[in-house]
């Protein structure tokens, strides 16, 4: 037969049971702190390169940031590739023109929708010069459509 269990044993073994909880929930935050909760998110500057690089009548796609880049005589332009329907990936197709791939929206060269379900153009991204006379597009920063960086 086993031996009873006092109040004093029970009183005991929770005192215990409590203090490694305590430790083992201080530890465990204490490993948390090795890993940062905070992790850095890509940029969303697009380095274009010096106007020089980009005559006009060029296109250049950067596929790792989803962006058009369109040099005329007057300037510079970018087009986000990201379909404001439900974030599918345009396509270019020869004429100038984009359509989505995933539920038929068409929009113009100047990134107006005039087919499908998108609710709305693709969107116009800003381009800046930096000091150093290097071209960079923002992604995270949209601008009116039409709006260009200009040459003069």
């Amino acid at each position: 037969m086993e031996p009873k269990l006092t109040r004093r044993d029970f009183s005991e073994k929770l005192a215990f049971g409590s203090f490694w909880t305590a430790v083992g929930a201080s530890v465990a935050g204490m490993l948390r702190l090795l890993k940062p909760a905070v992790m850095p998110e890509a940029s969303t500057r697009v380095k274009l390169g010096h106007p020089d690089e980009s005559p006009p009548g060029t296109e250049r796609y950067f596929p790792e940031h989803n962006l058009f880049v369109f040099s005329e005589g007057a300037g510079i332009h970018a087009i986000s590739a990201i379909c404001p329907h439900l974030g599918c990936i345009v396509k270019q197709l020869p004429e100038g023109r984009f359509e989505c791939p995933c539920h038929g929206s068409r929009f113009n060269a100047a990134g107006e929708v005039f087919a499908g379900p998108a609710p709305s153009g693709l969107p116009w991204i800003e381009i800046r010069r930096a000091p150093n006379g290097v071209l960079y597009a923002d992604t995270a920063v949209t601008v009116p459509a039409g709006t260009q960086w200009s040459r003069a």
